[in-house]
């Protein structure tokens, strides 16, 4: 049985090493704090906060970073590169330029390097549902086919590496601008006299229905702001698309208003709640609430 690192066990890193420890995997997970993550220790689990006694010599590094400069920090590090590494996958949301410079870097180490950010939340993580977005060749799936079939219940192939990264910007781009016009919707019918529970279910029987509506308002109607996708994620998912559309130059006329709500969530102290959690923003704009 294979041995595999997780470095950053967060809410996604928690649900990839519970459903790899089900299956007999030896694992080695990386946290600063290893006390946060105490309760997966097992026979087969090591934690710990040396970065090169976690990934030395694993068969397979898992990176589940937040946002490019811890990335980098810890791709870069020497106790990193200087490890005997093997097959890396970087499943967070990288920028594409910072994940093509971990890959020229793994051309000179000689070691398989690719992306597979991910999409599901902290549900499809526990249940191991995730959907993987990949980028990289048939050997590097099948170099990655351990976690992707223990821990996800789709890998979508997406081009070269840093493809993953591309498809998975425009994603959590497309799911922030849904999730707003939603609520655009809820204040308007409101202000009209509109029930929310009449627009819901006009909504959920239409063909404007989706996950989002079923999740995401939900949890704003019901005030639960636990985090699935921290909003500090979405908004740097934001400026990853924003970013991306002025290097080639692709219009986004409604998308572009989006950093006007997140910054606003973001000045507000909400960055550690839910992106549900911009139902607050919506309603201090329009003095009512959903």
């Amino acid at each position: 049985m294979k041995t595999i690192s997780i470095v950053g066990v967060g809410i996604m890193g928690r649900g990839m090493a519970i459903n790899l420890q089900k299956k007999g995997y030896s694992l080695r997970l990386y946290t600063r704090n290893p006390e946060k993550i105490k309760d997966l220790k097992d026979e087969r689990t090591i934690i710990t906060s040396n970065l090169k006694e976690a990934v030395d010599q694993s068969d397979i590094v898992i990176l589940c970073l937040t946002e490019d400069p811890v990335v980098e920090n810890v791709f870069f590090h020497q106790d990193f590169l200087e490890s005997n590494l093997k097959v890396v996958i970087d499943t967070g949301t990288t920028s594409p330029d910072l994940t093509l410079r971990m890959f020229d870097e793994s051309q000179k180490k000689g070691f398989r390097f690719f992306d597979a950010p991910m999409t599901g939340s902290k549900n499809a993580a526990l249940a191991g549902e995730i959907i993987y977005m990949m980028g990289g060749t048939e050997e590097d799936y099948q170099a990655g086919k351990d976690v992707f079939e223990n821990c996800g219940k789709l890998t979508i192939r997406c081009g070269p590496v840093s493809y993953g990264q591309r498809a998975k910007i425009a994603l959590n781009m497309i799911q922030a601008g849904i999730y707003q016009v939603y609520l655009e919707g809820f204040m308007l019918a409101k202000k009209q006299g509109i029930d929310f529970q009449v627009l819901y279910d006009i909504l959920i029987n239409s063909a404007a229905k989706s996950p989002i509506l079923e999740f995401k308002i939900n949890m704003a109607k019901k005030r639960d702001f636990s985090a699935h996708f921290a909003l500090k994620n979405m908004n740097k998912d934001i400026n990853h698309a924003i970013k991306q559309s002025m290097n080639y130059q692709v219009a986004l006329p409604l998308c572009s208003s989006l950093k006007t709500i997140y910054n606003a969530g973001m000045n507000a102290g909400y960055g550690e709640e839910d992106f549900a959690i911009l139902v607050k923003i919506n309603e201090d704009l329009n003095q009512i609430q959903l």
